[in-house]
């Protein structure tokens, strides 16, 4: 009697291991796009393919930074920042329960919504000169447009967020005999987290057009206003580099949002990754 043998099982094929760009491309890839675009922006820059009475490139912006170093950079600096944080923290104090109330009534949500949405698609900052009128030369005028531009982002996207929240978990919730305050806790703070980190990028966004604007156009101290002191004058190589500072500013900051968003929603994963 024959026996017959069983062919041994293949093995799997084993997946070769990325390479360390693969693994490391979300560290280098934005990295080589910003070297990349000043590098192509020095090189243009170099062939003078534009008046540099109007417009510079990266190393003739680094010598304005380094002259605006010299000056009251620091002390513009902190101005822009007072105005910019107590400007935030109004909107925030006012958008986060507001946008809160008229997300959970349906009656305020009907009442207030085509407000909210007509105020938001104002220009407010045609409203500058007017705060100016009513706060004076001082941070008081630019407080209020970081606030008043600010605080529409915050409040919208709280509102939604609360309005998007899954009903069927708080029929669970309130099943198992939550009260109130462990349903805002449980379930509606966990829904509503990334819609506030979403409003507060743009908030951020809208308080820093607003703090430079404002102290473009009547100020006598801060970032903004440096900028139209340089521009004015055409040094153009100090304009920009104010202009790049407040950049690097924003960038910094939506930086610190995305660690803020993964401190307070671990759970969440996007879909095409992070």
């Amino acid at each position: 009697m024959s026996t017959t043998t069983k062919p041994a099982p293949s093995s799997p094929l084993k997946r070769p291991k990325p390479s360390w760009l693969k693994k490391n491309e979300k560290r280098w890839l934005p990295v080589a796009t910003v070297v990349g675009i000043f590098a192509i922006w020095e090189i243009a820059g170099n062939m003078n393919l534009w008046d540099p009475l109007f417009f510079s490139h990266p190393s003739v912006i680094w010598e304005g930074f380094l002259s605006l170093t010299t000056g009251p950079l620091l002390s513009d600096l902190r101005v822009t920042g007072i105005e910019f944080l107590l400007g935030m923290m109004i909107a925030l104090g006012i958008g986060v329960p507001v946008g809160i109330m008229l997300g959970t009534s349906k009656r305020l949500y009907w009442a207030f919504d085509p407000v909210v949405t007509a105020l938001y698609s104002t220009p407010i900052l045609v409203l500058t000169p007017l705060m100016v009128i009513w706060f004076g030369l001082g941070i008081g005028s630019k407080i209020a447009n970081v606030a008043i531009l600010a605080v529409f982002p915050v409040l919208i996207n709280m509102m939604e967020g609360v309005r998007n929240t899954d009903r069927s978990l708080m029929r669970a919730a309130k099943s198992f005999g939550a009260n109130g305050w462990a349903i805002q806790r449980d379930v509606i703070f966990p829904s509503v987290v990334p819609f506030f980190v979403t409003g507060l990028r743009l908030a951020i966004g809208k308080g820093m057009i607003a703090v430079v604007v404002g102290e473009y156009i009547a100020a006598t101290e801060g970032i903004g206003y440096r900028i139209r002191a340089d521009a004015e004058v055409f040094n153009t190589p100090r304009y920009l580099a104010g202009v790049l500072i407040m950049v690097v500013v924003s960038v910094i900051i939506m930086a610190l949002i995305k660690v803020l968003e993964r401190k307070l929603a671990p759970w969440r994963t996007p879909v095409l990754g992070d």
